[in-house]
């Protein structure tokens, strides 16, 4: 059989046994919450290096926004290895490199080897699994149940803070933070990374259910679906292309947005929390809690996008967030954290999995890793910014208002730039097509 059959023809036409795409969500799905879980909850460690290394918080915060920064220009080069070639290799190998920098960080005497193991080791293995790959791996499996699949995925990284914020704050105050490296390293490169590279699968192994299929759809004799919308209907469009379209620059400009937001309450929110006089197991379970509502925000906006189009429920999620800042920043003191947590808890990954999710439908698989690579960097480019502004600003006026206010503002313009994306122009799910061929990686 030709293989750049976009799913290959096998006797598995989804009547017959579980579809195995439901195992590789489920492998995602644990990979996002160990992976994210620890990666997130790089807070909780901020104070300790303080005191034990000497280092001041704005040290500190460069070393983490620069580990941000790495990251996102990464996203470019994961995004490309997985569409040349596939997921389980890229994901795999990314978490093992993930483990033995998060075990090395435990070694950190200087601000020169953070700076090597956190800001550029650390920062690059993360990029290879973020939802630049774990995202373009489901869309290879999932085509009706998209948003909903990419939203289950994305709440095991909500998930994850809520188990390893408090577990890490717990083993810093039970031994120290290195022993707490050491141990979280551990469970990335010996649990998840092998996880990874057996189960995990780059395409169909069989024809796509026809759950699966969008409605009025005609499938190739192979049984394989459409793939892409109006703008790629040819099977010559590329990145390139994608760079010349309006929902390209929506979608990265409100992904901008979304990782001011969110970066720098994973690195400022617990030394926030802390300055108020909050203990640090306190404001770690305050954190935790707010991820771990996460998943039900995901899955919400997830459900939603299944009945509402997803450009409604992504700007939607980024005004509710804008709402949670305003909440923080009014009432204050612990009752506020609390309310931002509820509120916050509802937005913060949704606008994940709706992002890849319409990028997708928008631009198909072909090449959806260097895509996904692109808006991803955008976000952490975003992130980036935020956590360095956030730590020269809060030792220049020793109060995290101004950041936080400025962050919050910034979430009218994700809104406006989510809500005004032409999505039944452009995507697949409102202009069904045949598939065009894509080519397949190596399994």
């Amino acid at each position: 059989m030709n293989r750049f059959s976009a799913v290959s023809k096998s006797t598995n036409n989804g009547s017959g046994g579980l579809y195995y795409g439901w195992f590789v969500l489920a492998v995602c799905f644990f990979i996002a919450l160990s992976a994210f879980g620890i990666r997130s909850s790089m807070g909780v460690f901020v104070t300790p290096l303080e005191a034990d290394m000497g280092w001041s918080r704005a040290d500190i915060t460069r070393v983490l926004s620069l580990g941000i920064f790495v990251g996102a220009v990464s996203f470019l080069a994961t995004g490309y290895l997985h569409d040349r070639f596939g997921g389980r290799i890229v994901i795999g190998g990314a978490l093992i490199m993930l483990g033995i920098a998060t075990a090395l960080m435990s070694t950190v005497n200087s601000i020169p080897s953070f700076i090597f193991i956190y800001g550029f080791l650390g920062s690059f293995a993360s990029s290879g699994v973020s939802f630049v790959t774990i995202h373009s791996l489901l869309a290879r499996w999932f085509f009706k149940r998209r948003g909903l699949v990419m939203s289950i995925s994305a709440a095991g990284g909500s998930f994850g803070p809520l188990m390893f914020a408090p577990l890490s704050a717990f083993l810093i105050q039970t031994f120290d933070w290195r022993v707490a490296f050491i141990v979280l390293g551990c469970i990335i490169a010996f649990i998840a990374g092998p996880l990874a590279l057996t189960f995990l699968k780059n395409t169909p192994l069989g024809s796509v259910p026809d759950s699966e299929r969008i409605s009025g759809e005609d499938p190739s004799d192979d049984g394989s679906v459409s793939v892409a919308g109006p703008l790629f209907t040819s099977g010559r469009g590329g990145w390139k292309t994608a760079l010349s379209t309006s929902p390209f620059w929506q979608l990265s400009a409100a992904y901008l947005v979304c990782g001011i937001t969110t970066n720098i309450l994973s690195v400022h929110f617990v030394p926030f929390a802390e300055d108020q006089g909050v203990p640090k197991m306190t404001a770690a379970s305050i954190f935790g809690v707010m991820m771990g509502l996460n998943s039900i925000g995901v899955l919400t906006a997830g459900m939603l996008s299944s009945w509402w189009s997803q450009k409604l429920v992504l700007g939607s999620t980024y005004a509710l967030r804008g709402i949670a800042y305003a909440v923080l920043l009014t009432i204050g003191g612990v009752e506020g954290m609390w309310a931002f947590a509820f509120i916050a808890g509802m937005s913060w990954i949704a606008t994940a999995s709706m992002t890849s999710s319409l990028t997708a439908d928008i631009f198909g698989l072909r090449n959806l890793g260097t895509l996904n690579g692109m808006t991803n960097m955008s976000h952490q480019i975003g992130g980036a910014l935020s956590v360095l502004m956030a730590g020269e600003l809060q030792q220049l006026t020793g109060s995290y208002v101004i950041p936080f206010a400025i962050a919050g503002l910034t979430l009218i313009g994700a809104s406006i730039a989510s809500f005004s994306v032409n999505e039944k122009k452009y995507s697949y799910r409102y202009n069904p097509i045949r598939t065009v061929p894509q080519p397949e990686p190596a399994r």
